[in-house]
Parts: structure tokens; sequence; C-alpha cells
């Protein structure tokens, strides 16, 4: 009986294993595939400055090398076109990173905003909340092995063993709800923090109303008799 008790543990913990696998499958095509609608259009910019001959690249980098990227350079001369051509290529997603931290974890959203600080209290919090976790479930099967499936007594150790493996349980679910829970708030502060740091240099507003701010050019046409007449364009927003 013993052994049959002890086989049948054994099938239910190969058969929950294989459909976790199964299901972890389906879930890195998922994540694969968010990562890379996530990324789509991202990289890195090649800049030429007026005043520069050689052109410049540009790529999502730490807050404080972007803040000195914009201090070494005047971003402002270039045209609003292209201004926002790099904040769209360079702009930090917030939406996915944190659902990413929130359903698997590990500072696994804040790596794709490429927060390394996000990332590894992300990775310290959820392995040691797993560690915990895994411990007492541990002890908890072998305090079961040792009073029902091998006759042991049930007796003061057992019922240490037992608390223990309890108390490690639940801290380690806490611990791992809490982690969450930070995790789902860094990837928003970094995330708009960075934005709004890639705004300031580039000088975009933040509901893009700069774009439909008036304008007025002119340009230079020549005639079929040697003189120029010139020709005026004006640009007014309708709302």
């Amino acid at each position: 009986m013993k052994r049959l008790l002890l086989l049948l543990m054994l099938l239910l913990l190969l058969a929950t294993a294989l459909s976790a696998a199964t299901g972890n499958l389906l879930l890195d095509a998922v994540v694969f595939g968010l990562d890379v609608a996530t990324k789509a259009g991202k990289g890195k910019v090649e800049v030429t400055f007026p005043d520069e001959e050689e052109a410049i690249s540009i790529r999502r980098v730490s807050l404080k090398k972007m803040r000195t990227t914009f201090e070494e350079h005047d971003f402002l001369v270039l045209d609003y076109e292209q201004r926002l051509e790099i904040y769209n290529r360079l702009s930090v997603p917030v939406a996915w990173p944190i659902a990413k931290n929130v359903i698997i974890g590990f500072g696994k959203g804040s790596k794709l905003q490429r927060d390394t600080i996000g990332s590894i209290t992300g990775i310290v919090m959820d392995s040691a909340s797993t560690v915990a976790v895994g411990t007492g479930l541990t002890l908890i099967i072998f305090d079961a092995i040792l009073v029902g499936i091998l006759g042991g007594e049930e007796n003061i150790e057992y019922d240490e063993l037992k608390t223990t493996a309890e108390n490690l349980l639940f801290g380690g679910l806490i611990g791992l709800g809490v982690s969450r829970v930070v995790q789902g708030i860094m990837p928003t502060v970094y995330g708009l923090r960075y934005n709004k740091v890639l705004r300031t240099g580039l000088g975009l507003a933040k509901d893009k109303s700069d774009a439909l701010s008036p304008s007025l050019g002119f340009a230079p046409i020549p005639t079929r008799d040697g003189r120029l007449q010139w020709q005026i364009a004006a640009r007014i927003p309708l709302q």
C-alpha cells in the first residue's frame, strides 16, 4: 500500500511537470511575440548636426548617459520631424514591461527597458521568495513522507518541522506578492522619467501639441525672364 501511494505521488509529480512544460512553451511563444512587437521600430539613430561633419549614433542608454548626450549636443537645431523620429525610436515602453514584471517577474520587464537596477532588484526579490516557497514545499512533502508513508509518529519534532515549513511557504508567498507589486511600479517610474528626459532634451511637448504650431516659410521660384519670385507657404493649425 505504501509503495502504491509513493508510485501515485511520483506519477502525479510527473504529470504536473509535463503540463507545466507544455504551458511554458505556449507562454514563451506569447512573450517572444510581445517582445518583438514592443521592440519594433526601436533602435539606434544616426544624427548629423549642422555644425558637425560626421554623424553620431544615438541609442537607448541609461538616464545619466542620456542627460550627458543632451548636454553635449543641441538637438533643438534639428527639424521637428527628426526630433520626433528620434523620440519614437529611443522612447521606453511602459505597458508591456509592467505586465512582464508582474506576470513573469525576475526583472524581465525592467530588463526590456534596459533598467539595470530594476532588473537586479526583481531578480533578487523573486529569487529569495522562490527559494523560501520551494524550501517550504520540500519540508512539507518530507514531513508528509515521514509521518504518513513511512509510518512516523506525530511528535513535537514533526510539529516543529511542519510549522517551519508552513512559515517558509506562506512567508515566501507573501514575499512573492510584494515583489510583484514592487516590480509593477518600477517600470512605470523608470519609463516615465526616461521618456520625460528624452522629450525635454529633444524639445518636444508631452501631448505633441508643438507639432501643430503655426509656421511660415519662403521659397524662391525662378521665372522665365531670369527674375526670382518668392513663394510663401504657411501652416496654421485648425484646432
